[in-house]
């Protein structure tokens, strides 16, 4: 079974611009702590873990509230650059949740995609703050972090961390910077090496899939089973990387909304890990995202 997973983007407030951003961050919209916490009670049963994010959540003010109420009933993670974590909201948290840095590369190739001088240091200042805690770093395969997987390697190793490399799907922000993408055959070869690393280092993971022909018999294996994301308007959608809105949090409690969702043939089709979608002549076959997954959409939402 699959940890069942709620994001919750409290704010679309953000430091920076990153050229990938599936959100194109910054923008309008903040959900009030009250509401954050009625959510979480209507999550109860439903949800395994919370993530918050947004936007940069460091810049909720309500965010130790949340996450202390969390924190009760889930596994809570926040996704973050860092920037806003400051002392005192770090012994507010502490203990009660996992931190996830996103990380684009080694100094300055992570300033010039978040679009800001000295984030790589303000990064890094972060993960020495955070030494002795559980964290996680994530870094999107974007074309030229690629080169630098080794040094990336290195420089985490010195942090009680996990390294996660995620795939870049082309939406949002990405969309629009398709230069971004690595090639098909850099993927390949990206793929195989990580998952080596993956087998003989624990504490590297990547979730790159290769959509083959045996996923026309198994399905594919999705991170996203049983994950929902709700949007610092309120709206409810299948993931984070999704447009499809399948109901909103101001005009429906989040149980109904849910299991309405599980009767359309989208949130059917992903629990079954697309099997009776699978393409095997995709272009990018990296990409089920865009190419088989938000195909969907419109499916009985």
């Amino acid at each position: 079974m699959y940890p069942r997973f709620l994001e919750i983007e409290i704010t679309g407030r953000c430091a920076y611009r990153c050229k990938h951003c599936y959100g194109s961050f910054p923008r309008a919209g903040e959900l009030s702590t009250a509401t954050v916490l009625r959510v979480l009670r209507e999550a109860r049963g439903l949800f395994d873990c919370v993530i918050f994010s947004g936007g940069e959540p460091l810049l909720h003010d309500g965010l130790a509230d949340m996450v202390a109420a969390a924190s009760r009933e889930f596994a809570v993670f926040i996704t973050t650059s860092g920037s806003g974590l400051t002392e005192t909201l770090l012994k507010r948290i502490q203990g009660q949740a996992v931190l996830v840095f996103g990380m684009d590369g080694i100094g300055e190739t992570h300033d010039r995609y978040r679009e800001s001088p000295g984030a790589f240091a303000r990064l890094v200042h972060c993960l020495e703050m955070t030494r002795q805690l559980p964290t996680e770093i994530i870094v999107t395969l974007w074309r030229d972090v690629i080169p630098e997987i080794d040094r990336i390697i290195s420089f985490a190793s010195a942090y009680t961390t996990i390294l996660h490399f995620n795939g870049l799907i082309p939406v949002g922000r990405a969309r629009l910077n398709r230069h971004l993408m690595p090639d098909r055959e850099t993927l390949e070869r990206t793929d195989v090496y990580l998952h080596e690393l993956k087998r003989t280092m624990g504490w590297v993971v990547t979730d790159l899939h290769r959509v083959t022909e045996s996923d026309r018999m198994t399905g594919i294996e999705l991170f996203c089973k049983g994950r929902y994301n709700i949007t610092p308007r309120g709206d409810v959608r299948p993931c984070e990387f999704h447009r499809a809105v399948l109901g909103n949090i101001y005009q429906r409690p989040l149980p109904d909304i849910i299991a309405a969702a599980r009767d359309t043939e989208l949130i059917r089709s992903r629990e079954e890990g697309f099997i009776r979608h699978v393409r095997t002549d995709l272009d990018n076959p990296y990409d089920y995202h865009t190419t088989i997954c938000h195909c969907l959409e419109g499916a009985g939402v």
